[in-house]
């Protein structure tokens, strides 16, 4: 067998490893939850950012309201080698500022119903690290961004109870770029002497591949609130997984000559499902300035549990193994009317990671289980404007990989990972 021919199960099984990762799911859709570290979010109703949290909070809201809100999220990541196998940059520091916007708007129609719409991003990642670095045959650039647009009805089934229904259309675009070892490729499934007669020699002829793509997908978001008292109020809020049909394009670069018939650009396609998510909450009011939340929240990250890329130019079709798991959430807050125009809030959150162990950790998404703080404030600018700001301060958190490629390039190290929400939300009763 030729050496393009021997080449093809190599650069496959490479190219896929955490190849198009799902990412994050970003923290906070509205910047009052994240000042009380995302407790209450299913039973609060403060502003219209309740289209994302709980539509049917919607009903408990009168009027029109309208919020536009910014995080800006600075994310230190830094990595330190243990026993890589791979030449290059032993340590990489990573730091990136990402900005996410978001706008809600919510309406009363009548004694009855309420609508909604919402437009923010539930999902994101973004990593980008040298060239020359360890992990660089693993990942180089990691992008990915969804946009949600998301109507949504509410209705009050009784005095106590509130039910909410929301469409959720969403749009997802990734670019995911890494370094391709062609002269391990070359070594791997042909004679030394055949590497050698065409100048192929381990990570000395490097390339890179960039896959790129998009979709558009459809899901929906249910909710209720009930309130047990006066006091005590109860929120179920549900967001459906996305189905992604991706279809992109897969680009090379730096191809040696002797490989470029194997080697060559194409379309390709993939399915990647968004995972579902299942919150519940509670409110209860223990003086007339201060309430108390609490919230739960599963989500069905098992669902990237394999990935499979199929390519246009006749390649096999690749399947991956990320066996990632289900996790869950918790979160306790507080809110403080400090004054009749000034708010104060407070929490602590849990966060477990979906990714099961060291070998599963990808260097695209270093996730580990977290410990967050959130620290926030509504100032009242009048009558009809008042001012959010959170702060969702996630304390620094050391993460283990021991990730093998097919190609037996190992990377093997702790990532520290450190990032913070500033964020800020102008809140208008229209």
């Amino acid at each position: 067998m030729d050496l393009h021919k021997l080449a093809i199960g190599g650069l496959i099984s490479g190219l896929c490893t955490n190849a198009f990762a799902s990412g994050f799911a970003i923290s906070g859709k509205s910047v009052s939850s994240l000042g009380q570290a995302l407790a209450g979010t299913t039973v609060l109703a403060e502003d219209a950012s309740v289209v994302y949290d709980n539509p049917a909070a919607m009903r408990l809201l009168e009027g029109r309201h309208f919020s536009a809100l910014l995080h800006t999220i600075p994310a230190d990541i830094h990595f330190d080698d243990g026993a890589s196998t791979t030449t290059g940059d032993g340590s990489e520091q990573v730091d990136k500022i990402h900005f996410v916007p978001g706008l809600y708007y919510v309406n009363t129609l009548n004694d009855e119903f309420s609508f909604g719409l919402g437009i923010y991003s539930p999902f994101g990642l973004g990593v980008e690290y040298a060239d020359n670095w360890e992990g660089r045959y693993h990942s180089t650039n990691s992008e990915l961004r969804t946009i949600n647009i998301s109507p949504a009805i509410a209705f009050s089934a009784s005095d106590k109870l509130n039910i909410g229904f929301g469409v959720d259309l969403q749009y997802a675009k990734a670019e995911l770029k890494k370094a391709v070892d062609f002269g391990t490729i070359c070594y791997g499934f042909t004679t030394a002497a055949t590497c050698v007669a065409n100048g192929l020699f381990p990570e000395q002829n490097d390339g890179s591949n960039t896959l790129t793509g998009s979709s558009w997908a459809a899901g929906y978001s249910l909710g209720l609130t009930y309130d047990l008292s006066e006091a005590t109020r109860l929120g179920l809020s549900f967001h459906s997984a996305t189905r992604h049909d991706v279809e992109g394009n897969s680009e090379f670069d730096g191809v040696h000559p002797a490989l470029a018939s194997t080697f060559t650009n194409s379309g390709a396609s993939l399915t990647l499902m968004l995972p579902e998510s299942l919150s519940l909450g509670m409110r209860h009011t223990l003086s007339s300035r201060l309430d108390v939340m609490a919230d739960i929240t599963r989500t069905r990250w098992s669902r990237y549990d394999q990935l499979v890329v199929k390519f246009d130019n006749g390649l096999p079709t690749a399947v991956e193994e990320n066996n990632w798991k289900d996790s869950n959430r918790y979160s306790i807050g507080m809110n403080y009317r400090w004054q009749d125009d000034w708010l104060v809030r407070a929490g602590v959150t849990y966060d477990m990671t979906p990714i099961p162990d060291a070998e599963h950790r990808s260097p695209r998404v270093p996730d580990s289980n977290k410990i967050s703080l959130g620290l926030g404030s509504k100032v009242a600018l009048s009558k009809t404007q008042d001012l959010d700001m959170a702060v969702f301060y996630t304390l620094p958190g050391t993460a283990d990989i021991n990730n093998t490629d097919s190609l037996g390039h190992t990377l093997n190290g702790s990532y520290k990972v450190q990032t913070t929400y500033l964020s800020v939300q102008l809140n208008w009763k229209l």
